[in-house]
């Protein structure tokens, strides 16, 4: 196949279909490594499917997800393939079970990190892929990994923008594990400048309501404290950093009293239904008994 391109094009879906349905693992393990050899030859064919290749990152035979992975890592790393969404299934790996999966993921985004802006440019996608109630990662598989990943934001530019952005995601997030996993990415950064709580006050009115959740909150008095921590604080930083964490209490009891009124309406709004049910049951027996008690007159 590596010899005709009009072959390869013919045939390459059967040879999809067959990385996809095969029960032998060798057969899988031996299609991935041969496509990887077929992407050097013509890549936009690869290119154009390369979600196959990704899916085989979730094969449960260590070796083909090994395989999976070394040459996705050569293929990226070398230009190949462009880097796509698909990425976060790659940052999966760097929690792999499998020793040598977990380490060969860390060595690709650590290479991929000395690109111009790969990690930065690609971070949205992969917290889009493994965040929220939906994401086959659980919580604290989720933290680790971004633990590792955002080590590489480490640009002020880079970080300001970033608070913008998570911020911005607050508006969609739905349910509160998506919240929390919004709160940890923003807390992983690292508050070097007062441009950054800045932009934690401008965005503040997309994640305000949120705060009365415990956690969430945790993960913003950790910002606090980590720009507290900052040696050779300016003036205009510690400015910053007293609006943002006197607006953060504020908003933190607000919200907290907000969440009471609503819960006392939900149980006040039960307890309502409740007894007019019992009285519909009530009218009901009446009705019942009035009915009984007519007497029925011969025909």
């Amino acid at each position: 196949m590596c010899v005709s391109s009009d072959f390869c094009e013919s045939n390459l879906q059967l040879l999809f279909t067959i990385l996809e349905k095969s029960t032998d693992a060798t057969i899988r393990s031996n299609i991935v490594i041969a496509l990887g050899d077929m992407a050097v030859c013509f890549t936009t064919l690869i290119d154009e499917n390369i979600a196959y290749l990704y899916n085989r990152l979730s094969d449960p035979d260590p070796l083909v997800k090994k395989n999976t992975l070394m040459v996705l890592t050569h293929l990226v790393l070398n230009g190949m393939i462009k880097v796509k969404g698909q990425i976060g299934e790659m940052a999966k790996c760097l929690e792999d079970e499998e020793r040598r999966i977990s380490d060969l993921a860390k060595l690709f985004f650590t290479e991929l990190a000395s690109k111009d802006n790969a990690i930065y440019n690609n971070l949205p996608d992969i917290i889009s892929n493994l965040s929220g109630s939906e994401s086959k990662v659980d919580e604290e598989t989720f933290k680790k990994i971004m633990k590792f990943l955002f080590e590489f934001i480490d640009k002020d530019k880079q970080a300001e923008n970033v608070v913008e952005k998570l911020c911005q995601r607050f508006r969609n997030a739905e349910g509160e594990r998506a919240w929390r996993d919004i709160s940890l990415c923003l807390s992983l950064l690292p508050y070097k400048s007062e441009k950054s709580f800045k932009k934690l006050l401008e965005g503040m009115r997309d994640y305000q309501d949120k705060l009365h959740e415990e956690t969430v909150y945790k993960y913003f008095t950790e910002i606090v404290n980590k720009g507290r921590g900052q040696k050779l604080q300016k003036p205009e930083m510690k400015a910053a950093i007293d609006e943002f964490e006197g607006q953060l209490e504020k908003l933190r009891v607000r919200g907290t009293e907000s969440q009471e009124v609503e819960q006392k309406a939900v149980i006040a709004t039960k307890k309502v239904a409740s007894k007019r049910g019992r009285l519909l049951n009530h009218y009901e027996v009446l009705s019942k008994i009035k009915r009984a008690s007519v007497p029925t007159q011969d025909n």
